[in-house]
């Protein structure tokens, strides 16, 4: 009965923040740089149809809905945040996860977003696929996400996704890649 309450999108942060809980509860950082977004615009075409928006509907596009509904589902009572923050939202919900870190805590970041309907995308941005990313952060891991500020050229375009770049950085041999953000390039490395 829950599962079946869980929006696309909770569902994809769900999936991937589970195999990461291991035993005892997490503290949880969710981030999305455009949350429910189809349940928004959904919901705002049926207001300006004149239909009804049912509460339920509501409560499902609020931004930390996954972070509310990973509590429920899994029990946990830690502390969790929603980030949302343009481009670098997935850097501000690292660094909100690394400053809750201790020796004795793990935390659990989870950034996770759905394509944004394409009447409100500009003729040079791109269409992004859906995505979930989990990352359990521990003093004690020996692979080593790195973000430093630089100001060499970036390698990717500037709308290239940051999350699908550190995904692919994470999955390959230990690299680095410098990506413009919203407001600064961030030299973007993994070492193992």
């Amino acid at each position: 009965m829950k599962r079946r309450r869980l929006t696309r999108l909770a569902k994809m942060a769900l999936h991937v923040a589970e195999p990461l809980n291991g035993e005892g509860q997490l503290a949880t950082v969710f981030a999305s740089q455009h949350g429910e977004v189809g349940q928004t615009v959904d919901m705002l075409d049926r207001l300006l149809a004149g239909e009804a928006v049912s509460p339920t509907r509501f409560s499902q596009s609020v931004h930390n809905f996954a972070s509310g509904s990973y509590g429920i589902h899994f029990s946990n009572t830690q502390a969790s945040t929603s980030i949302a923050a343009g481009s670098d939202t997935l850097l501000m919900a690292l660094i909100e996860g690394q400053s809750q870190l201790s020796a004795d805590q793990d935390v659990l970041v989870v950034y996770m977003d759905e394509p944004v309907p394409a009447r409100f995308l500009t003729p040079a941005e791109p269409q992004q696929p859906a995505m979930a990313l989990a990352l359990r952060l521990s003093l004690s891991a020996s692979t080593r996400l790195l973000a430093r500020a630089c100001e060499a050229p970036a390698d990717h375009p500037p709308l290239t996704s940051v999350p699908w770049q550190v995904l692919r950085m994470l999955n390959s041999a230990a690299g680095g890649v410098v990506m413009q953000q919203e407001r600064q390039r961030y030299h973007w490395s993994v070492s193992r």
